[in-house]
């Protein structure tokens, strides 16, 4: 073999094996970080369920008392969000990651319509009586939370998760199922012109 075809051998190898590679890497959903807040104070908050890990992102602050005033008058209590990382480029899609930086269990749940959750307590004082179908079903007069699946992300204070994927050009609505005003509505293929305009 002469020393020009032996070059050639090795290009075209090397053509077929890293082509693929990096049209896949192309066509793979982007990632879409969510980050999941609460200012949960662990003291007053301890009998349901607040462990935090205090950093400068996610240090407790806020009372139960002063939980269920901001609720009772504002319908929604802002330290309770969802906050997704405006950089994502989500030209071919979506992979969404969620990190709760929260000390409370919280919910990331894909919705056709906007509802309450599986905490009655909680829904009549943010303005959403009716739970929706995906977070709660009635058994025998009591709310029961439908089950954890892919669309339906249950994730702990202080903890990560893998959240659902979206297609190309798919829109979705999600919620928290227990803190119903924690919502956000996700553009798969216009994420990115919506978060230009915050630039």
């Amino acid at each position: 073999m002469t020393a020009w075809m032996y070059r050639f051998l090795l290009i075209g190898l090397a053509f077929f094996s890293f082509t693929p590679g990096a049209r896949h890497d192309q066509d793979a959903p982007r990632t879409l970080n969510i980050h999941v807040r609460d200012y949960c104070d662990p003291i007053t908050f301890a009998a349901i369920g607040c462990d935090r890990i205090a950093t400068p992102t996610s240090a407790g602050f806020l009372t139960f008392a002063g939980f269920q005033a901001e609720l009772a008058a504002e319908k929604s209590v802002g330290a309770w969000r969802f906050i997704p990382d405006r950089a994502a480029n989500a030209e071919d899609g979506l992979s969404v990651m969620l990190q709760n930086l929260g000390g409370e269990t919280h919910t990331f749940t894909r919705v056709k319509q906007f509802g309450g959750g599986f905490v009655a307590a909680l829904n009549a004082p943010s303005g959403t009586p009716v739970p929706a179908p995906e977070c709660a079903r009635m058994v025998n007069g009591q709310l029961v939370p439908q089950p954890p699946g892919p669309d339906n992300v249950f994730i702990p204070g202080n903890s990560d998760a893998t959240g659902p994927q979206l297609r190309e050009g798919e829109a979705a609505k999600f919620q928290c199922c227990i803190h119903p005003w924690m919502r956000v509505t996700i553009g798969a293929k216009d994420h990115r012109d919506k978060d230009a305009d915050h630039d």
